[in-house]
């Protein structure tokens, strides 16, 4: 076998695991407004014990719908009424012999009082960050309300039919705020000393195990908050912890990482490289005779068994790389890991859930979480003709998924190779994730038996002899140069083609335009030694850019002190520079610039798409991607995975 330390059987407590693989929690927003499990959670997680994981660990799950709602449609067992849909989760996840546990969580002062009609509760009156509520300081009393609630939630488990419960003490919550040093400020028995601080979790551990009997309780914790602020636990503080609570007779311990006040430690960028924080879950290991599972941003399965060789863990936790591929055990057991989609690290299933307050979505997986609209594909391609005009994402998506359906599928790419825009958007720093991506999709297009035509301009007489039923156009786009003098001169340049290497501006260089592509543009340039002018509509720089994206980018580019000119729109480019407008003023100042790069957008090309809507009126056009509207790669995937399923 391939990954023999990966597909070995293991052990938590009394249960037997097929193998090291464990699906991490991760919020989805797919419960109802009551916090009921439905059909699409339901379904989301069965496709996940389908592909391959020997145990689920599920999202957060409250325990208690008075004090404790974090999000509208945050899971939960807080009620007797709970039980019957999780019953069928835990049914649907078990058809596939795969573990299921219950993450149970109460959110103390990360709760939202404008869903509770409540002031938060805490172990001490101390905000979750700065600016949000001041919450009360439990009583002894709400400490025994609250640990019963707990206690409560495990005993509902049971009843459905779970396989054990894992009590969420990381990343902020709030039995992660009663290990706190900064957070907890108790003087009685629950603050102080790392027993005391610990004791809150300790009480419940020992009343279910009271209750329950042989009923596995795990605990996830931050095994190093990674947060350089006095109080926030360190690696030494963390161990601590969980030294108490092995002695307690937990069967498992989960380590995460990072704090309320540092996400990306626990859901990294994807700047941040696979193994980075391997240190931690191996002290962890060292320190304890308890199973430790962990994650360490695990893209592949070949790192994965790597992690297991290293004794760093037990069992590895997967957590994104199941949004991009669930099924990421199965393909690396059967010998083919080459199809296993990995994650980019774009963030933009975090940026769905914790920004927008949207249902979890993956960029290069569009049945994520639409697991029951987009059920078995219809085989019902019966050899058919048809065409894909264009080869990146969008293109490559619909091919693949029209060749499964049974199409003879003939995809036409003007460039040399597969990739489109994701050839461009390798390039800069850290970006070498997309180009396995446009690996792994190649490979699934020669499996499916695609027939790639490269370096090749499609003809609306070439796609016409092929006698297609119908014509998917993922051709691209092109980028937006506005009307506005000078930008014809000899010093104007494309974002793309800098990138690319295509050109090479000279001396100071104005960058117009700050989205991920101006940038990364910029970031490329600056470490080419170039002086930077970012000149940008918006009141910011990065609008719209998801805020720990954003934040990542702008720690490389800052220190090089690019001169910002944010809210000043561009009014004319000269061999000077630029001429900008102050949007607030209306004042105008020339802005010295060698050369000038517009990273401004782009917009569909139409002439390809009024052309063959001529010459096949019997034919069916779709258009996907960047042909149909501008976007990004989550929206090209699900573009083009919905042009090959609804074709």
């Amino acid at each position: 076998m391939e990954y023999p330390r990966l597909f070995s059987r293991g052990r938590i407590g009394s249960l037997i695991l097929k193998n090291r693989g464990i699906m991490m929690p991760m919020a989805t927003n797919l419960a109802d407004k009551d916090g009921i499990a439905t059909q699409r959670l339901i379904r989301y997680y069965q496709e996940r014990a389908r592909g391959g994981v020997a145990m689920v660990i599920h999202e957060y799950t409250g325990v208690d719908d008075v004090d404790s709602i974090p999000a509208i449609h945050n899971l939960r067992i807080a009620r007797d009424y709970h039980i019957a849909p999780m019953e069928e989760l835990v049914d649907a996840v078990h058809l596939y012999d795969c573990k299921i546990i219950a993450q149970l969580h109460h959110g103390g002062a990360t709760s939202n009082p404008n869903l509770t009609g409540r002031q938060n509760i805490a172990p001490s009156a101390v905000p979750i960050a700065a600016g949000r509520p001041v919450p009360r300081e439990m009583t002894l009393e709400d400490i025994r309300r609250v640990q019963n609630k707990f206690i409560a939630a495990a005993v509902r488990c049971k009843k459905a039919g779970y396989d054990g419960v894992e009590l969420h003490g990381a990343h902020g919550y709030l039995i992660a705020q009663f290990f706190s040093k900064y957070y907890n400020r108790r003087q009685d028995q629950y603050g102080g000393s790392t027993e005391n601080r610990a004791r809150f979790l300790t009480e419940i551990i020992e009343s279910i195990k009271e209750k329950l009997g042989d009923f596995p309780v795990l605990v996830r914790m931050c095994g190093d908050e990674m947060t350089d602020i006095e109080g926030f636990l360190s690696l030494q503080d963390g161990l601590e912890i969980a030294k108490v609570l092995e002695k307690a007779g937990i069967a498992a311990i989960n380590i995460s990482n990072g704090s309320s006040l540092n996400a990306d430690a626990n859901c990294e960028p994807f700047s941040y490289q696979p193994g980075w924080k391997k240190h931690v879950a191996k002290a962890y290991k060292d320190a304890l005779t308890i199973p430790v599972i962990a994650t360490n941003t695990i893209k592949a399965p070949e790192f994965a068994e790597t992690l297991l060789e290293e004794e760093i863990c037990d069992f590895v936790g997967l957590g994104r790389s199941q949004l991009a591929d669930p099924y990421f055990m199965k393909k690396a057991q059967c010998g083919e890991s080459k199809e296993i989609r990995k994650c980019i690290g774009c963030l933009y299933c975090r940026e769905r859930v914790l920004r927008d307050g949207l249902p979890i979505r993956c960029a290069v997986n569009a049945r994520t979480a639409r697991e029951v609209e987009f059920d078995a594909l219809k085989l019902d391609g019966n050899g058919q003709s048809v065409a894909v005009v264009g080869g990146g994402p969008a293109g490559m998506e619909a091919a693949r998924v029209l060749a499964k359906r049974g199409f003879d599928v003939t995809l036409l790419e003007k460039e040399a190779r597969l990739g489109g825009t994701l050839n461009i958007a390798d390039k800069p720093p850290f970006k070498d994730k997309i180009s396995r991506l446009v690996d792994t999709m190649s490979v699934q297009l020669k499996k499916q038996g695609v027939k790639v035509r490269l370096d090749h301009q499609a003809t609306v007489e070439e796609i016409c002899a092929l006698k297609p039923v119908g014509v998917v156009i993922a051709c691209g786009a092109q980028p937006i140069i506005p009307d506005i003098p000078g930008l014809d001169g000899d010093n104007i340049y494309l974002a793309e083609e800098v990138v690319s290497g295509k050109v090479k501006p000279k001396g100071r260089v104005a960058v117009v335009g700050s989205g991920l592509t101006g940038l990364e543009t910029a970031e490329i340039l600056c470490q080419q030694g170039h002086q930077i002018v970012l000149v940008e509509m918006a009141r910011e720089i990065g609008p719209g850019i998801f805020p720990a994206i954003r934040n990542d980018e702008l720690s490389r580019l800052l220190p090089y002190n690019p001169a910002i000119y944010a809210g000043h729109r561009l009014m004319e480019a000269n061999s000077q520079g630029v001429m900008v407008e102050n949007l607030s003023t209306g004042d105008r100042r020339q802005l010295k610039a060698d050369s000038v790069v517009l990273a401004l957008g782009i917009r569909p090309m139409i002439e390809l798409v009024e052309a063959l809507a001529s010459a096949l009126p019997y034919g069916k056009i779709r258009l996907a991607g960047d042909a149909r509207k501008g976007g990004r790669i989550a929206d090209a995937i699900r573009d083009g995975f919905e042009a090959g399923y609804t074709f």
